[in-house]
């Protein structure tokens, strides 16, 4: 029996090598495909045939709830496309998301390397300096900042920042703090899993404009939210908690115009442009300290092994929204269903609302998103695709702040102690619907303004 044990640790763990081994190869395909289009660059079937492979290999290690998740997802396809797909129609749908292969091992990357930096470990040092009264303002505007980057990467860094005599409550404020901010970034960061899935759907120059619409929403949200929240807090407070993001804001500044610049400069996708400049910033760090190399590269690979669901999840949703909006069949069955009378001015508040009210009940924004951005960029209703992106990322926002399914809540309510419950349904879930009926009714209004 131990024998029998040990081989089939041994057999476990040889797959899960095959598995990072086949993930860094579909990486390598991934920037190859940025770098070189070409029909003769093998490199890019390569990667898909790997990536495809990992995918299978993954499934297998998934929780049950993803497992629904993906399940509810292939619902959607049989409902909208009502046919098994040709080999070639998997085959050019495999090479239309190998991009996303490239992004969890750049993240990865990114994350472990922010953990290393000297800029990080000066806030982290400011924030936990913060008295009682402003901490949950400090972590709510740092979480909002750094997570624009490095995403769920933020709770790790600013749990090790809370000060170890914290109480409950206090604990339980900061927690609900951190997570608003880093989830409401995701209106206008580039870093965020939502902007490589409404790409799906909507052009890159309306994707990147409603990126710019989301600035103005998720700041406006950042300060009324800050105020409105914490009563006590006054300028004085504020500033305070603006300070603790001095030392890492040039980092930040430099690193978004950098991705920013590179995309426009050189015509690619946020996606893609995140793909190549990142490990390009990561490399000069390595040369500046050497020391860190072997520890950053080490801390990557064990969240590559982590992260399994969502890169399942997010791969099927962006195959179906490729089929979706590339299917006959698909347009014409979208354009009879009863959702595309509704009046128009009211559909960017319905997408936001609608993908919040159904992550109150467990289901994550990649179903209802894929199922809203389906519909409302294929239907003939005169709404502007720069909105239609900012709703589906308000939506994005304000879902993963409200649900239990969330990536966000699940790390954030392990690394700083608290239930997952008591994140989604404290004040958390009135927040997040306020914002998504009030951010929603912004961008209904916008596009009656633009039309005029």
């Amino acid at each position: 029996m131990p024998r029998m044990d040990f081989q089939g640790n041994n057999l476990k763990n040889s797959l899960e090598n095959l598995r990072i081994v086949l993930f860094l190869i579909s990486w390598i395909g991934a920037i190859s495909s940025i770098l070189w289009i070409s029909n003769q660059n093998v490199l890019i079937p390569f990667g898909t045939s790997a990536f495809a492979l990992f995918l299978i290999l993954t499934l297998f290690r998934v929780k049950y709830q993803s497992l629904l998740i993906i399940l509810f997802l292939l619902i959607i396809y049989i409902l909208i496309i009502g046919r098994p797909p040709s080999f070639f129609e998997l085959s050019e749908a495999g090479k239309y998301i190998i991009i996303f292969a490239g992004l969890i091992p750049t993240m990865g990357l990114v994350r472990a390397t922010a953990q290393k930096l000297d800029q990080v470990k000066n806030s982290q040092e400011l924030l936990s300096k913060l008295p009682f009264d402003s901490l949950a303002s400090g972590f709510q505007i740092t979480a909002h900042v750094l997570g624009s980057v490095i995403n769920t990467g933020v709770f790790a860094i600013l749990a090790a920042a809370m000060p170890r005599s914290i109480e409950v409550k206090y604990r339980k404020l900061v927690a609900e703090a951190t997570l608003r901010g880093m989830v409401s970034s995701a209106t206008w960061s580039p870093f965020f899993v939502a902007f490589v899935v409404g790409q799906v759907y909507v052009d890159a120059q309306s994707a990147w404009a409603g990126l710019a619409v989301g600035l103005l929403l998720g700041t406006g949200f950042s300060l009324g939210s800050l105020f409105l929240l914490n009563k006590g807090l006054n300028w004085k407070q504020l500033k305070g908690s603006l300070a603790c993001l001095r030392p890492m804001l040039s980092t930040l500044s430099l690193i978004i115009v950098l991705v920013v610049g590179s995309a426009l400069i050189f015509g690619l996708t946020a996606l893609s442009a995140i793909i190549i400049v990142m490990p390009l910033l990561v490399s000069c760090y390595f040369i500046k300290t050497p020391r860190n190399i072997a520890p950053v590269l080490s801390e990557t690979i064990i969240y590559l092994k982590k992260n399994t669901d969502d890169v399942a999840i997010i791969s099927c949703a962006m195959v179906i929204g490729y089929f979706v909006t590339n299917s006959p069949e698909a347009l014409k069955i979208i354009e009879n269903m009863d959702l595309i009378v509704i009046p128009s001015w009211s559909i960017l508040i319905f997408i936001p609302t609608t993908m919040t009210l159904l992550s109150l009940i467990g289901i994550h924004p990649v179903i209802s998103s894929t199922t809203l951005l389906s519909i409302f960029t294929t239907s003939f209703h005169d709404i502007s695709p720069t909105l239609i992106m900012q709703a589906h990322l308000l939506g994005w926002c304000t879902g993963t702040m409200s649900s239990v399914a969330s990536l966000s809540v699940i790390t954030c309510s392990s690394l700083f102690q608290i239930s997952s419950f008591k994140l989604c349904f404290g004040i958390n879930s009135l927040v997040a619907t306020i914002f998504a009926l009030c951010g929603g009714g912004t961008l209904a209004l916008a596009n009656q303004l633009a039309n005029i």
